[in-house]
């Protein structure tokens, strides 16, 4: 009886371990191959036309609101339409930021006008985060 007690009460306490900082894996982006690798050729100098220049605190904090509005590895459910499938891409969004009073950035993520066909107008599809570029946090959040 007091086994199955222990390894009930293990049953309900080790899911929530994974919660937990040290049993989290850091996010690491997939490389191509080696041979797809040797395929890109590199420009003397990157292209200026089109080029965006995002300071590292503003680049951190787009990074920071966007990890909290749309997780990276997120799925969408099974059986989600095209137009939910398109709402869980990253690249279905538009981000906007501008620096805040002293130390804070404002992060502004909206869907992005021509993304996932939708009919009619969209309402609340985005969110405006202040977020702490000194401890890195988020300090609050207006949904869109």
């Amino acid at each position: 009886m007091r086994h199955g007690m222990l390894i009930l009460s293990l049953c309900f306490l080790l899911p929530a371990c994974i919660h937990l900082p040290f049993f989290q894996q850091s996010f690491r982006p997939v490389h191509a191959t080696p041979e797809e690798a040797a395929q890109v050729e590199f420009p003397l100098a990157p292209p200026t036309e089109g080029r965006l220049v995002v300071r590292g605190r503003m680049g951190a904090a787009i990074q920071l609101a966007m990890d909290d509005f749309l997780p990276r590895g997120i799925k969408p459910h099974s059986g989600a339409t095209p137009v939910e499938v398109c709402l869980y891409q990253r690249e279905s969004y538009d981000v906007f930021a501008a620096p805040g009073p002293e130390g804070m950035v404002f992060v502004e993520i909206v869907l992005a006008p021509d993304a996932c066909k939708m009919n009619g107008p969209v309402l609340d599809m985005g969110a405006t985060y202040a977020i702490d570029v000194k401890g890195w946090r988020i300090l609050a959040v207006k949904p869109g």
